[in-house]
């Protein structure tokens, strides 16, 4: 067993934890998972398997580290491929192909094709209208900005595309492929079914489902977790997911995957049911919470996205934009509630005295809300803005999803404020901590840095 399987053992046995060992961070690498077949650890996770025409390979790179996958395949099988399925769109998915290509062409050998559901062409032509603002939101999600922000305009569009389900065989090796919304609309799951192998995509990243981020395009909460109850009624024995650690054994995959689902039912069940009262969006956010048993899964921690981002994105998909506050609706400009505020609080200066005193108290949600308005009011004040700054600074250095600690720096860095710590000045947002020190999985509590993500990514 390999580096990265013995790890996935202890995280299954809570003999170590994703706050240690983020599902997007090291170790990489291919390992062998069953005859035939290759798991690759990356950023996002790639899935060979060896048939008689060729290499099938289950999204075969992102745009920043398709090489090194393609040299780490390559130590290992030799073949040729024959057939890259992109399970979706997103960016740290759907390249690597080119590679095999120019192979390829310089051995004689027939050109590979891509297989995608059919809705990732309009992720592609999206992307490439949108592709400044991709370039910003990803470098606020993965880098706090550290960086200047980049995104490709190249792609590798699919040869064949499907509707609701494609059955295919290559090579003597029979596979499924099915459509589901979830993360994203074009996402597909591929189910082998001669060795029980299923590759989920990121319908399962050994986190909480990416299905709230913050800065992303509408997510599908309530058919995600149907989605995963069909996989699971399949019985797989292999779960090879989009981003984190494999898990094997038939009950194992079963309980993950039905999990998962009723996490997301939860989250949604409870929502709609706080809506069809006339709850408002706030009320809904400090009123739903996810179940405790599920709390404390290892494969179900918030490192990446949170349930609280969950919520507001089935809030969005069933209830519009529209939050319930009525002053919302047709708001003054965020400058023009700040310089009230202040004149009425007696000045910028008290404002920025007053967040201080909350982020004493621990009170951060709160003191960002006064940081907010005292640097709006006076973004010049070197004094009100170097507050505003450590503020924002503490609330990062307290968060553990790597969206909200994205953010978080980001904000921080306009305001002149750079962290101490050095992982967090280059950018690298995985939040690391064992099980021992956090006491218990599920609970939140002020966290240390560890190891390593930069970059620009997609999710």
């Amino acid at each position: 067993m390999g580096k990265i399987l013995e790890l996935a053992e202890a995280l299954w046995k809570g003999e170590d934890d994703v706050y240690s060992h983020h599902p997007f961070g090291p170790p990489y690498g291919t390992e062998p998972i069953a005859e035939g077949a290759w798991f690759n650890k990356g950023f996002a996770n790639t899935i060979i398997r060896k048939t008689e025409d060729g290499l099938i390979i289950v999204d075969p790179g992102g745009f920043f580290d398709s090489r090194n996958k393609f040299d780490s395949i390559r130590k290992v099988v030799p073949d040729p491929l024959h057939t890259a399925i992109f399970t979706h769109g997103h960016t740290d998915h759907v390249f690597g192909v080119p590679q095999f290509v120019k192979e390829a062409a310089s051995k004689g050998c027939s050109r590979p094709r891509v297989i995608a559901h059919e809705a990732i062409l309009d992720r592609f032509r999206r992307y490439a209208e949108t592709a400044g603002w991709n370039g910003v939101i990803n470098g606020r999600q993965f880098q706090g900005n550290a960086d200047q922000p980049t995104w490709p305009d190249q792609f590798s569009t699919p040869d064949i595309t499907y509707t609701k389900s494609l059955n295919i065989c290559v090579g003597g090796v029979d596979l499924h492929l099915r459509h589901a919304r979830g993360e994203t609309d074009d996402h597909t799951w591929v189910f082998f079914p001669d060795i029980r192998l299923l590759c989920t995509g990121d319908l399962f990243i050994y986190a909480v489902p990416n299905a709230g981020n913050p800065q992303k395009v509408q997510r599908y909460a309530g058919e995600w977790a149907m989605a995963l109850r069909e996989m699971a009624s399949l019985e797989p024995e292999i779960l090879a997911p989009g981003h984190g650690f494999p898990i094997l054994g038939r009950d194992r995959v079963c309980q993950a995957l039905e999990d998962t689902a009723a996490l997301l039912e939860s989250l949604q069940e409870q929502t709609l049911t706080l809506m069809n009262k006339g709850a408002t969006l706030d009320e809904i956010l400090h009123a739903v919470k996810i179940p405790e048993k599920l709390s404390r899964r290892p494969y179900l921690q918030p490192v990446y996205d949170e349930p609280e981002f969950i919520v507001r994105n089935i809030y969005r998909l069933y209830g519009g934009w529209y939050d319930g506050m009525p002053s919302h609706l047709k708001p003054a400009p965020e400058q023009a509630k700040a310089e009230e505020v202040a004149r009425l609080a007696g000045g910028a200066d008290k404002l920025a005295a007053r967040a201080e005193e909350l982020l004493a108290e621990g009170n951060l949600r709160l003191a960002c809300h006064l940081a907010d308005w005292a640097y709006l009011a006076a973004p010049e004040d070197t004094a009100v803005r170097r507050t505003a700054g450590r503020i924002y600074m503490a609330r990062t250095e307290s968060e553990q999803s790597t969206m909200a600690m994205g953010i978080y720096l980001s904000v921080a860095r306009e305001m002149d404020a750079e962290p101490e710590n050095e992982l967090l000045q280059k950018g690298y947002l995985i939040r690391a901590q064992s099980a021992r020190e956090k006491g218990a999985l599920g609970e939140k509590k002020h966290v240390k840095n560890q190891e390593t993500m930069g970059g620009d990514r997609n999710g």
